[in-house]
């Protein structure tokens, strides 16, 4: 009896472990530059940039952003070579967003990234109307 019951519970909780896994999206990167993505609301996503390290450069956004939040901080992991730049943002309700960063030293802009951040089916509408 107690092996038909592990059981059972094993094969329920391992699909939507499954499915937990699966439905986070992987990181965005600067190769999603200039993309439109679609979520969900409340669902998590980062983007990841890189930058060069020992320089005065670092990325920064400068859109106004309602339908998406930063989550927390931006976390920088540098080494010798690189500077990695991961936000972690979540969707908080229904919209269309344009995520802009800039890749600056204050003074000079080296280099841009946009992500275009549709937010549920209103977000989806929006959007459609707007082309």
């Amino acid at each position: 009896m107690a092996y038909n019951f592990h059981s059972k519970i094993f094969r329920t909780i391992i699909p939507i472990l499954f499915f937990m896994c699966t439905s986070c999206s992987d990181p965005y990167t600067y190769d999603a530059n200039g993309k439109t993505i679609e979520l969900s609301e409340d669902d998590p996503f980062q983007i990841v940039l890189e930058g060069n390290s020992g320089t005065n450069f670092y990325w920064e956004i400068i859109s106004k952003n309602t339908y998406v939040k930063l989550q927390k901080p931006v976390s920088i992991t540098a080494d010798t070579d690189k500077s990695i730049y991961t936000f972690d943002f979540k969707t908080v309700s229904d919209g269309e967003e344009h995520i802009e960063m800039i890749y600056t030293n204050g003074k000079t802009i080296e280099n841009t990234f946009q992500l275009n951040v549709i937010v549920g089916t209103i977000g989806l509408i929006t959007s459609e109307l707007i082309q």
